[in-house]
């Protein structure tokens, strides 16, 4: 029987194992909730290597292989954290994709599976102390570098970029011409807009849900972002209220206001991590509609021309990142 190969992506909250035949097409993935927020409550790892190992076992019996079919398995992703299976230190920016090849490591852990696994690092943004004087310059990820190389090969891209990945901590992530990761910067917008959205005053006035894909409302994401830009989060985000009791605004449309005052904070962060890379083309990932409001408050604050990632590209970004460094 012919080998195949298994890329492992391990966040906070889920890991997802893909299987690749041996001319490295994706066959079938498997989801689960193992991820290493788990390790952290329990203070062991116990269950991510019991959902990985279920993971892997369930994805290759489905197709008819065994442990012993696997050429080669690639994990990249939390994983490789003080809360995952292995810790690797970060790489130091700029790396390539050569910088993250040559520090991966392998282990066997023979309570997942009999073969090794070939762990990708996370990157930082500098190396030695953190202190008072420099912290604001630093940032570090697990996955997204992973992400970064794969969207950069998907796209072709000519020259340095600046990659926008979404998510409950949104990512912004620099590669230089060659392709390199430069740095990264992170926020938690999204875990403030959650916070703002289930668990404040503003909770009525948004009926306790984000705005859906066909509901969004880039005017009044706009709005949002400028509100927040002149007043900040906090005034901005009562301003919904505002808008809802006294200006009559529906549910939708204060749902798409609140997205775009805090994705606001991050462009206005954006914008120093930017100072040097002017010439650098935006590409933001992720889904509908956070992915169109993000143009859009780009757009808002004077930062033009960013482009919309294809769904079909960021679906396939982890995959190819993880061939393109760990094969």
């Amino acid at each position: 029987m012919s080998k195949v190969n298994l890329i492992v992506d391990c966040g906070t909250t889920n890991l997802r194992v893909t299987l690749l035949d041996e001319r490295r097409q994706v066959v079938d993935s498997v989801k689960a909730e193992g991820g290493v927020r788990h390790t952290a409550i329990d203070g062991h790892n116990g269950r991510l290597k019991a959902a990985l190992r279920e993971s892997v076992n369930t994805l290759l019996a489905a197709h008819g292989y065994d442990a012993g079919d696997v050429a080669r398995c690639v994990a990249y992703g939390m994983i490789t954290s003080n809360v995952g299976l292995l810790e690797i230190p970060h790489v130091i920016a700029p790396a390539s994709p050569g910088d993250l090849r040559a520090a991966m490591r392998e282990q066997v852990f023979p309570d997942v599976a009999p073969f090794p696994i070939a762990f990708i690092p996370g990157v930082r943004n500098f190396a030695g102390e953190v202190n008072m004087d420099n912290f604001a310059g630093m940032d570090m990820m697990r996955g997204e570098e992973t992400e970064a190389v794969g969207l950069y090969r998907l796209l072709e891209t000519p020259g340095p970029a600046v990659f926008i990945l979404p998510g409950s901590h949104n990512k912004f992530v620099r590669m230089g011409a060659a392709g390199e990761i430069a740095g990264c910067m992170t926020s938690i917008s999204g875990e403030l807009l959650d916070a703002v959205t289930h668990h404040t005053i503003l909770a009525d006035a948004a009926g306790r849900s984000f705005v859906g894909a066909g509901e969004y409302d880039s005017e009044m994401a706009c709005e949002g972002a400028w509100e927040c830009a002149r007043s900040g989060l906090g005034r901005a985000a009562f301003a919904g209220r505002i808008l809802s009791v006294l200006g009559g605004r529906d549910q939708r449309a204060i749902q798409s206001y609140l997205l775009g005052a805090t994705l606001a904070l991050d462009v206005q962060a954006m914008q120093a991590f930017l100072n040097d890379a002017e010439n650098a083309r935006i590409f933001v990932a992720g889904k509908a509609p956070v992915q169109q409001a993000m143009c859009d408050v780009l757009a808002a604050l004077s930062i033009e021309g960013a482009r919309q990632v294809p769904r079909e590209i960021s679906a396939r970004m982890g995959i190819c990142g993880a061939l393109e460094i760990g094969f």
